[in-house]
C-alpha cells in the first residue's frame, strides 16, 4: 500500500506544524528557515489557517560602526489565513529603514491579494 501526501499542503510548514501539533484549537508557534515566526492556527495539513501573525527576520545592514548598523526593518501579516494564504480581515505592516512602521493594509484580504 502506497502513501500519498496532500498536494494542497505547504510542505515545510506541513512538516513543521505536525512534528509540533496537527490541526491546532490552540495557537502554535513555528520558526521558518528564513528565521520568519509565525505564532497562530494550522489545518490539518500544517498550513497557516485561522487567526495568525508571520513576522519576517530582523535583518541588521549597513557597515559596523556606521550611523545605520543598528537599523532593522521587519514586515508583519497579523489577521485570518486559509490554507496558507492571506485571506480575510488583517493588518500587513512594515518598518522602514528610518524606523517608521508603515501600514501597507489594514483591511480585507482575498488569496494573497488586499481588496
Amino acid at each position: 500500500m502506497t502513501q500519498t501526501t496532500p498536494t494542497t499542503c505547504n510542505e515545510y510548514w506541513a512538516a513543521t506544524a505536525m512534528a509540533t501539533t496537527p490541526k491546532t484549537k490552540t495557537p502554535v508557534t513555528i520558526y521558518g528557515d528564513d528565521e520568519s515566526m509565525y505564532t497562530g492556527h494550522v489545518n490539518e495539513c500544517g498550513a497557516k489557517h485561522g487567526q495568525g501573525t508571520l513576522r519576517t527576520a530582523v535583518y541588521l545592514y549597513g557597515c559596523m560602526g556606521d550611523d545605520n548598523s543598528h537599523v532593522a526593518r521587519w514586515t508583519e501579516y497579523s489577521g485570518n489565513w486559509s490554507d496558507g494564504v492571506l485571506h480575510g480581515r488583517g493588518s500587513l505592516r512594515h518598518m522602514s529603514s528610518n524606523g517608521v512602521v508603515q501600514v501597507v493594509h489594514d483591511g480585507n484580504w482575498s488569496h494573497g491579494v488586499p481588496i
